[in-house]
């Protein structure tokens, strides 16, 4: 018996490889909301999608929550990181350098209630629950909370980093960005400050891509955990 290398999508007729590509087209007319803790988080961690999703004609925003130095700066980058992406920015605590933990729960909460009260979701991208920034994770809980206010799909990426960090998680969902892959690192560059200031790199993203991209037969792929998915 031989057995193919050839992952599934290689075995899929035309058609067949459309449908099961479509995670944009499931929001084409609606807005879909990524909530980053800091500025270069969502595009370290869903950039490719974000990406894809704004290309195939969706309204991405792009919530950053918090700026903790450098706010100028860091805002400038963030806004030519969004316009690369085709996303509108929206800054939380605006106005100031700011700590996630400056704020108390419920006024964080408060905050992210009204990203959803505002653009009315039909899914949000965050951080998850096994990342090993404590405020990356206190924007999951925060964003869990907001459930109570809407239906939403509810899905989380790869835990963030500027330098790599083995941390568990386990996507449920692959989406193939080969053809987004270079859009996602040109928006991570974007960050300077944050990269080639400080003398690091983040080509490990496009292996972390490439490894995702091969579990389901594409160039490269970014992996969502789902926490909630919601059918007619």
């Amino acid at each position: 018996m031989h057995v193919s290398d050839a992952p599934l999508g290689a075995a899929l007729s035309d058609s067949a490889r459309a449908a099961a590509r479509s995670f944009a087209a499931r929001y084409v007319g609606g807005t879909v909301v990524a909530v980053g803790a800091h500025p270069d988080d969502l595009e370290l961690g869903a950039g490719g999608i974000l990406a894809a999703l704004s290309a195939a004609g969706v309204k991405v925003v792009m919530a950053i929550c918090s700026v903790p130095a450098h706010y100028d700066t860091r805002v400038s980058e963030a806004k030519d990181s969004a316009a690369i992406l085709g996303c509108e920015l929206r800054i939380l605590m605006e106005g100031g350098c700011k700590r996630i933990e400056d704020v108390k729960n419920h006024q964080l909460v408060g905050l992210l209630d009204g990203l959803v009260r505002d653009y009315r979701p039909l899914a949000v991208l965050t951080h998850g629950p096994t990342d090993f920034h404590h405020d990356h994770v206190q924007i999951y809980h925060g964003m869990v909370a907001t459930q109570r206010l809407a239906c939403f799909d509810f899905y989380s990426f790869l835990p963030t980093m500027c330098r790599p960090v083995p941390v568990p998680f386990q996507p449920r969902a692959y989406i193939d960005i080969s053809h987004t892959i270079e859009t996602k690192l040109r928006a991570i560059a974007a960050h300077q400050s944050q990269f080639y200031a400080r003398g690091l790199t983040f080509e490990f993203y496009r292996d972390v891509a490439r490894v995702n991209g091969r579990m389901v037969g594409v160039e490269y792929a970014e992996g969502l955990d789902i926490s909630k998915l919601v059918f007619a």
